[in-house]
């Protein structure tokens, strides 16, 4: 929450400690001597650097204090939420898996189960991905057909069969290592929910977004919550598309409140939440933790 004001002050420094140099340079006599008439201003400035300094250090040990209260806390506010939940995680390839993994952390600590684990190949070459349906798939007679106008439909509505309603992950299995960038867990398993993590950069396909709309669609047809999510430093947001298709989102997944902000929403909370100016909460209403009602 304060990492902004760090920078700003780090960068104030940096260039105070700057003009410092320039200034010793010009008040520096032909006898490599310091004017006195700079001397009080150098003063000035060196005392603005130790300022800087000090406030440096007093906003850098408050936000590791915030952290470990994040951290501390987190647990008790998320505690039961997810409790008897399946949940499939799908992924873009461009998300870290250190995003992944604090997500996958967080349903778990929520007492939901993560059942499956779908990465999808975020720049994928859509006359590939194509060809190779048909060439593999054409038992299959809604897949021996596709083309790229019809791609992002057809696999969207496809994935969305395989990973959230149980259906044999055929199309899953047989595009890995092309649409699909890896796939592990149980897709025989009916889930309760998906949670859909993308970072939208310039490497994503022009039909990502498209496939990924297509996908949620279904899955909202076939009444599986499915909410998005993106981190705060997403070079650009796919928050827009998933208002537009009527999901919850949250844009902040890297800290510890967009991941209570995700575990809320796969709960069943409906907002969007996050940092961004698309956002209209920073954090889901706090519910009263599982098991303390009687408290």
């Amino acid at each position: 929450m304060i990492n902004w004001r760090y920078h700003i002050m780090s960068i104030i420094a940096v260039f105070l400690a700057l003009g410092l140099g320039v200034i010793i340079g010009i008040g520096l006599g032909d006898n490599g001597t310091v004017d006195l008439g700079q001397e009080g201003l150098l003063e000035d400035i060196r005392r603005d650097i130790d300022e800087t300094r000090n406030e440096n250090n007093v906003l850098n040990n408050e936000r590791s204090i915030n952290l470990r209260y994040q951290d501390s806390t987190f647990p008790y506010l998320v505690s039961g939420q997810l409790l008897g939940k399946r949940i499939a995680l799908v992924s873009s390839t461009t998300v870290s898996e250190e995003d992944r993994r604090n997500i996958v952390g967080a349903i778990e600590t929520a007492s939901g189960q993560v059942v499956s684990t779908t990465l999808i190949e975020s720049g994928f070459d859509a006359a590939a991905i194509a060809a190779r349906s048909r060439e593999v798939l054409s038992q299959y007679p809604q897949l021996a057909v596709i083309d790229e106008a019809s791609l992002t439909k057809v696999l969207g509505g496809q994935l969305a069969l395989e990973i959230g309603a149980a259906n044999p992950p055929v199309a899953l299995a047989a595009l890995q290592g092309t649409l699909v960038a890896s796939m592990a867990g149980n897709y025989e398993l009916p889930v309760d929910a998906v949670i859909l993590l993308t970072r939208a950069d310039s490497g994503y396909s022009p039909y990502y977004t498209e496939l990924e709309r297509e996908f949620i669609l279904s899955l909202k047809g076939a009444g599986v919550t499915i909410v998005g999510g993106e981190p705060a430093d997403a070079p650009a947001s796919e928050v827009p598309m998933f208002i537009a298709v009527g999901i919850s989102s949250v844009d902040n997944i890297g800290s510890r409140i967009g991941q209570l902000s995700v575990v809320y929403a796969l709960a069943g909370e409906r907002d969007t939440y996050g940092v961004k100016p698309t956002s209209d909460m920073l954090i889901p209403i706090m519910r009263i933790p599982f098991g303390e009602e009687g408290a």
